[in-house]
């Protein structure tokens, strides 16, 4: 859905909402302006804008551990909506964004079906808390926040291994206790 926002210079910005979401009292927005990026191995990246939201501005993050922050964020949402987990997100009401003035944004890119993952199962809160600060400062930068599949692949195997000794453990004690129960059983009767 296109969302009109304005930018500092008064005019109306034709926007799509891919994420509005609070994290520790603050508030981000990601969206997109309906642009892919690249050429050759880039093909079927789409353009996106992080800015957190201050005030009734949509700022850029400068702090280099906020926005590493918000990248894992996002990785967490794609993978939780992929692997069709719950999502311990809150989302905001878009309606809130009336009011808030796009000053400047992080840029980044990932994938076209990543975009999708990221923008499903929005768990919409209404309450939205504003915090006032004043940050500006300009941003051509553009990061790419792919996920490292291999490195995934590698940690649910890890994951299972880990489960399968549990799953061990749990069997050895279960087995245990119903060698006890029929010791007990040979003795009450």
């Amino acid at each position: 859905m296109v969302r009109k926002i304005k930018n500092t210079n008064g005019d109306n910005i034709d926007l799509e909402v891919i994420r509005y979401f609070i994290n520790n009292d603050t508030e981000y927005l990601i969206y997109s302006l309906n642009e892919t990026v690249g050429l050759g191995d880039d093909v079927g990246y789409t353009k996106l804008y992080a800015s957190k939201i201050i005030g009734t501005k949509a700022c850029i993050i400068t702090d280099n551990d906020e926005w590493n922050l918000v990248k894992e964020i996002i990785k967490d949402i794609v993978r939780c909506n992929r692997d069709g987990r719950e999502l311990n997100i809150v989302d905001l009401n878009e309606d809130n964004l009336d009011d808030i003035i796009l000053q400047d944004t992080r840029v980044f890119k990932l994938q076209g079906n990543l975009v999708n993952l990221l923008s499903e199962n929005k768990n919409i809160k209404d309450e939205i808390t504003f915090i006032p600060e004043d940050i500006e400062s300009p941003s051509e930068e553009i990061e790419d926040v792919d996920l490292d599949y291999e490195k995934l692949y590698k940690q649910e195997l890890d994951r299972n291994k880990q489960l399968e000794i549990e799953n061990d453990d749990l069997k050895k004690q279960l087995n245990e206790l119903n060698e006890i129960i029929d010791r007990v059983k040979e003795i009450v009767e």
